[in-house]
C-alpha cells in the first residue's frame, strides 16, 4: 500500500516526529511504501481564496505553484494519509495549517450533485502530541479534523491525541505500541 505522511512540526526529533517515525517504521516492516513530507522544510503558501480550483473537475487545479503541488500529487491515489502535528494554540501547527487550507482543491462540488474527492476512500487520521491534557486543550484539533475528513471523503481513523508529552525520550512504551496499532489500522 501507498501511505503519505504529512508532518507539520518544526523539530525533526521532537515528540510528534518520533511517534510518526514509529508509525512509519511499522508500516515499512509490512513492506508498504511511505512518503513523508515535512511541511516546515517546504515552501507552502496559504490558500488565496481565488476559487480557480473549482473550475476544473478532473484535476486539483490549484493555481498556486509551490511545494504543495508535490504533496497533492502524492496524496491522489494514496491508500492512506497521516497528518501529524504538535498542538499549537489548541490546533494544528502553523506549518501544517496552510497546507490543510490548500487541500480545498482536492474536493469538487462539496454537497452538490457532482461531489468528487481526489482523496476520497483513502484512510486518514490525525496524530497530535501535546504537553497538556485532552480536555480544554487538544480536543479542538480533533474536533476540527473530523469534519475535514468527512469533507475529503476519507475513511476516517479516529484522531490520536497523545497527551503529557514532554521530551521524545520520555514517550512511553505504550505510545510506541499504539503507534504500531495505528499502522495496522492504516493498512487493514
Amino acid at each position: 500500500m501507498s501511505i503519505v505522511t504529512i508532518y507539520g512540526g518544526p523539530r525533526r526529533d521532537g515528540n510528534t516526529a518520533t511517534v510518526l517515525g514509529w508509525v512509519e517504521d511499522a508500516l515499512r516492516e509490512g513492506d508498504h511504501s511511505i512518503r513523508r513530507f515535512n511541511t516546515n522544510d517546504l515552501d507552502i503558501r496559504g490558500c488565496q481564496a481565488c476559487l480557480a480550483c473549482g473550475e476544473l473537475m478532473d484535476e486539483p487545479g490549484c493555481v498556486v505553484q509551490d511545494d504543495a503541488q508535490q504533496i497533492f500529487a502524492a496524496m491522489v491515489g494514496a491508500d492512506a494519509v497521516v497528518y501529524a502535528s504538535p498542538l499549537y494554540m489548541w490546533g494544528v501547527s502553523g506549518q501544517l495549517k496552510p497546507f490543510l487550507d490548500r487541500t480545498h482543491c482536492l474536493v469538487k462540488d462539496f454537497m452538490g450533485p457532482n461531489y468528487k474527492s481526489f482523496v476520497g476512500g483513502a484512510k486518514a487520521t490525525l496524530l497530535v502530541t501535546c504537553m497538556g491534557p485532552l480536555e480544554q486543550n487538544a480536543e479542538w484539533a480533533r474536533d476540527q479534523f473530523i469534519p475535514y475528513a468527512k469533507y475529503c471523503g476519507y475513511d476516517l481513523i479516529d484522531p490520536w491525541i497523545i497527551t503529557g508529552c514532554t521530551e521524545p525520550n520520555r514517550l512511553s512504551q505504550d505510545t510506541k505500541r499504539r503507534a504500531v496499532e495505528l499502522a495496522a489500522k492504516l493498512v487493514t
